[in-house]
């Protein structure tokens, strides 16, 4: 009851309902208009001559006047009505106007009730049912006006034919009666619905504008990076792709920046530090290179640039320069500032066409050898990159066929002990003998095999050579194997290989797996708990290239390593370079102090040899000792170095 009285009054707080109730009665008001003329002068018709002419045409056409002027404006004007204001006065006088019309044809029609014969009567009726019913319905989307009509309309056929005499009007008038109730029912029940589906409609529209809300935040997501603000990964594709698209022979210049020695920041001082330092990159690049070209973060501290054709290529130098310094200025974070570096790598192509990723990889690549060279600065991709990584495709092609794995082999180089001469281990060093290409270089095939994920197969076959080889060697040799970083962060190549150690009965203290600082950087804690179960199964661990990376102590106290590598770079360079020998006395100091062995590598002298003694390393190994050899030779060098050693010993004797 309370919501059938609540529709009757107009919601002018609820403009979007108002104005779709509007907008559903100003169809049907027209209608309501055409059926009152229409049986309003059909009625008229046949009591001309029947009743006063004032009474039988005068009034219905006036009253018709008025119906068509209203039909009129509701056509030219009403439908044009948008303002919610402006509805509420329309619609209220509506209502009015319906009361008040109903009570002229009603009055009208009972007037002329009493002048013609019993068709006319049933005329008369007829016109009051009928037409008052069809009228009602078009009145049904404005409830007020509805129930109104409904009560003029029927309580003038009631009055009139309840006491008319007539047994048939009689019936009538009591029919209309009972009728009246469920009418007004129909009524209420209609308008709920129709209120039920405009709120519908609503809720559907603000979802649908939530959904759309929703869409272009999802879309900004996925085209923006979260944290910096620049355009992601995606995007930097697609921006790239359409400039290809648009200019193919006239493809744009791709540049690719990376932070050096980002990644000891997130680890010293947290992430918030890291992501600031990001924040902050992002801003300084966005600065320099302004609107004449793309600055995107394409993942971690990898950024990408693309910059218009037209720039020359000083000028693309001079920005990669600056923008390479940007990035060497101090990063103020809480509680002090940082410093990183960065290098670029640059493709200026030539006027030919190229696929974004061909673009890319030739940055990648020209970023590559920058890295490579540590100087942080800026490197074009040139002809000789391009012969380098034509050859590195035709090399991982070279991985995909099914016996790339029987053309692989390997050498065995001696790491000596330095106090007494002998033989204590070998470094077992990949060979890879292609039928296609001849010998290729581990530091060719190893990359490429990391870059195609053949490197976790090739590891599984070059260690169950080293196992085999490991069972024919003195029980007194270990053998040392190089694992890559993808090994050291795969826990299933590490159980593959323990299971493989198992398997061939081989003691694993026998073992050395080497690794190298890039590993632990990737992903340290990964690397943590592989080395963990590598040295619960018994295997020693050495960390390879030390003093090259960016590992702290902090890796080397938590790691545990049995040995540190020092790196050939240090010693080869002994009598060169003073800085070179300190680092080594220091690693070799920080060795002793850990209880651990130092091993140096690039030994290519005696005196070499002799100053790491001095300095208390240990073991070493390279040319001045041996050159890395096939199986049964390393095996026939290390028995003559026993041999030399004891002979030694017998005349110290």
């Amino acid at each position: 009851m309370k919501s059938f009285l609540a529709g009757l009054h107009l919601q002018r707080d609820n403009p979007t309902f108002l104005m779709a109730q509007y907008r559903a009665l100003s169809s049907q008001i027209p209608v309501l208009y055409v059926l009152l003329v229409i049986n309003a002068l059909a009625v008229a018709i046949t009591h001309i001559g029947t009743a006063p002419q004032w009474l039988a045409l005068y009034i219905p056409v006036s009253l018709s006047i008025i119906c068509l002027f209203r039909l009129c404006w509701w056509e030219l004007q009403g439908k044009r009505v948008t303002d919610p204001a402006t509805v509420y006065v329309i619609m209220r006088r509506t209502t009015v106007l319906a009361v008040v019309l109903s009570f002229a044809f009603g009055a009208w029609a009972v007037a002329l009730y009493r002048y013609g014969d019993a068709y006319q009567q049933g005329q008369i009726a007829y016109f009051l049912v009928v037409t008052g019913t069809s009228c009602i319905f078009c009145l049904m989307h404005l409830p007020m006006a509805a129930i109104a009509t409904t009560a003029v309309c029927f309580s003038t056929m009631v009055a009139t034919f309840m006491f008319s005499g007539n047994a048939v009007f009689v019936a009538t008038a009591t029919s209309v009666i009972f009728l009246s109730v469920p009418f007004v029912r129909v009524i209420n029940s209609y308008f709920q619905n129709f209120s039920g589906l405009v709120h519908l409609a609503e809720e559907l529209k603000k979802k649908q504008a939530e959904a759309e809300e929703l869409n272009v935040v999802n879309s900004t997501n996925a085209l923006h990076d979260q944290l910096t603000g620049l355009a992601n990964r995606r995007s930097f594709f697609v921006e790239l792709q359409a400039m290809l698209a648009e200019r193919p022979e006239e493809p744009p210049i791709v540049g690719l920046i990376d932070l050096d020695g980002f990644k000891p920041v997130n680890d010293l001082f947290g992430h918030s530090a890291g992501d600031h330092v990001l924040k902050e990159t992002a801003a300084r690049f966005l600065h320099l290179v302004g609107e004449d070209g793309l600055v995107a973060r394409l993942g971690g501290d990898e950024f990408g640039l693309i910059l218009p054709r037209g720039l020359e290529r000083r000028q693309v130098a001079d920005l990669g320069i600056a923008l390479c310094s940007a990035v060497r200025e101090p990063y103020d974070i809480p509680g002090g500032s940082v410093r990183v570096s960065g290098s670029c790598g640059i493709v200026y192509p030539e006027k030919r066409r190229h696929t974004a990723e061909e673009l890319y990889e030739k940055a990648d690549f020209a970023l590559y050898q920058v890295k490579s060279k540590r100087n942080g600065s800026v490197e074009f991709f040139s002809p000789d990159h391009e012969k380098i990584l034509s050859q590195r495709h035709v090399i991982e092609l070279e991985l995909q066929a099914n016996d790339f794995g029987k053309e692989l082999s390997l050498e065995y180089q001696p790491v000596v002990d330095l106090s007494s001469g002998r033989v204590v281990a070998f470094e077992a060093l990949a060979r890879w003998d292609s039928a296609r290409l001849g010998r290729i270089s581990p530091d060719a095939f190893i990359p490429a095999a990391e870059r195609t994920a053949m490197i976790g197969k090739m590891t599984r076959i070059l260690f169950a050579q080293a196992l085999e080889a490991l069972a024919v060697m003195p029980a007194q040799l270990r053998l040392s194997f190089n694992l890559s970083a993808r090994d050291v962060c795969d826990h299933e190549t590490s159980m593959a290989l323990i299971a493989m150690v198992s398997r061939a009965g081989v003691d694993p203290h026998r073992i050395e797996f080497e690794i190298t600082e890039t590993a632990l950087l990737s992903d340290f804690d990964t690397a943590y708990d592989v080395i963990g179960v590598l040295r619960a199964a018994g295997i020693s661990i050495a960390l390879d290239d030390f003093g090259t990376g960016y590992s702290s102590l902090s890796h080397i106290h938590r790691l545990e390593f049995d040995k540190l590598k020092i790196d050939k770079g240090f010693v080869m360079k002994f009598d060169r370079e003073p800085r070179c020998v300190s680092i080594t006395r220091s690693v070799a100091s920080l060795c002793q102090n850990l209880g651990i062995a130092a091993v140096a590598e690039g030994v290519e002298s005696a005196e070499i040899a002799e100053a790491l003694r001095r300095m208390g390393v240990q073991l070493a190994q390279g040319y001045h000792f041996s050159r890395p050899l096939p199986l049964g030779e390393a095996i026939a060098f290390a028995a003559g170095r026993d041999r030399t050693a004891i002979g030694r010993r017998s005349l110290r004797a």
